[in-house]
């Protein structure tokens, strides 16, 4: 994968919801191999550091001390990174991407148990090659994958979601 490749979002892809402030903070969404990664940059700081940690809002509250533990352990850090500039920071998660270090630490963030009465959606859309449109569960606990379509407003529209 190439830092070219990861698109960065504003639109939070868990909720479908834009922040409803940006004012001295800035905050994307990167969809990377069924991680969300949420990408954080504080404006007008003395902090110049980016920083890009997996979507956390979805998960049961107990889960916490768990992935801390995970990552005191892991060597490198599993699947949080920061930098001091935006492109380094891409650069680096596509370097990590797909690697044994990520795959590891992906599967045990996949491994965590969401919260089940958390009201975010329960597929976010995702293009994964020309005119396939998948839906990945929020809870890969719970749901299976759904898909292919040949647009993202059809994969919308099969899902009962309001079309973007």
């Amino acid at each position: 994968m190439r830092a070219d490749e990861i698109r960065l979002s504003y639109t939070d892809p868990m909720t479908g919801q834009a922040p409803r402030s940006t004012k001295y903070r800035e905050k994307q969404y990167a969809d990377l191999d069924g991680v969300v990664l949420v990408v954080k940059h504080a404006h007008r700081s003395r902090n110049p550091l980016w920083s890009a940690e997996p979507y956390m809002d979805h998960l049961h509250g107990s889960v916490h001390a768990t992935w801390a533990q995970y990552l005191s352990t892991e060597p490198g850090g599993g699947i949080i990174f920061a930098h001091i500039r935006r492109r380094d920071l891409l650069e680096q998660i596509a370097q990590a991407v797909g690697t044994e270090e990520w795959v590891r630490g992906r599967d045990t963030w996949m491994s965590l148990p969401r919260d089940r009465w958390w009201p975010g959606r329960h597929f976010r859309v995702v293009c994964r090659g020309p005119r396939q449109w998948w839906a990945l569960p929020t809870d890969p606990n719970r749901n299976a994958e759904r898909g292919p379509w040949p647009s993202e407003r059809a994969a919308h529209a099969a899902l009962g979601d309001q079309v973007p």
